[in-house]
């Protein structure tokens, strides 16, 4: 692998613009600088994930990378779709759909083959041609070599990944990117989820850095926040 990730393809951002209509910005920009800018996290690196499917964590994950890229010039900011279960990050910004990961670590592709510039601080790395070898994929040396490369050539990694309930997908990552942000859909997400999210990722080595409350309509009493 080289030591200097390319960019393929050209400016694709109307889809990714998309994400941060109606006030959206100044949400994820606080999310943003709660994670990188208060000592949340103790790295470039963060997985984003939920406790089960349809949560929106694949949103959030591309929403808080367009918003660390911006403004133009400021941060460079890897987006990775290392869900190898349903991967979405192609669809949602109207990207190719291979090369990515599955090349890029089964393969032994060079990263820079794979990157898609979606803005011009943004580069995204989709999932690729998943052959169901998930956990090999996921236990590979390939995998911390490769996040070493997009340490090296950007500011920030945004790393999509696999419901923590439902695979152990978040466990294995945890073990190169320890600090995670879990997504839960307020209205449909029990509390007993989140927490045995939390202790699942935690089992791993993972550390809950933040927990956004997707779709909430109302305030949560603080001490719900407390009790998860």
């Amino acid at each position: 692998m080289t030591q200097s990730p390319a960019h393929q393809g050209t400016l694709n951002n109307q889809p990714a613009l998309a994400l941060l209509k109606a006030g959206a910005e100044e949400t994820f920009g606080g999310l943003w600088a709660s994670l990188f800018y208060s000592g949340r996290v103790s790295g470039k690196s963060i997985l984003v994930c939920s406790a089960t499917r349809r949560e929106g964590a694949t949103t959030v994950a591309a929403a808080l990378a367009l918003t660390g890229s911006a403004p133009t010039g400021s941060l460079r900011v890897a987006l990775v779709d290392f869900n190898m279960r349903s991967p979405a990050l192609d669809k949602l910004l109207n990207l190719k759909p291979a090369p990515g990961v599955s090349e890029i670590v089964g393969e032994s592709m060079d990263p820079a083959i794979a990157a898609q510039r979606v803005t011009s601080g943004l580069d995204v790395y989709v999932a690729g041609r998943v052959s169901g070898h998930t956990l090999k994929i996921l236990r590979s040396a390939a995998v911390r070599e490769f996040f070493e490369v997009l340490q090296e050539g950007y500011d920030h990694v945004v790393v999509d990944a696999a419901a923590v309930n439902l695979f152990p997908d978040v466990q294995i990552l945890a073990g190169t990117i320890r600090d995670v942000v879990l997504v839960s859909h307020t209205e449909q997400t029990p509390r007993e989820a989140v927490a045995q999210a939390k202790k699942r990722l935690e089992a791993g080595g993972g550390k809950l850095a933040g927990l956004v409350m997707n779709m909430r309509a109302y305030p949560i009493p603080r001490f719900l926040y407390r009790r998860i």
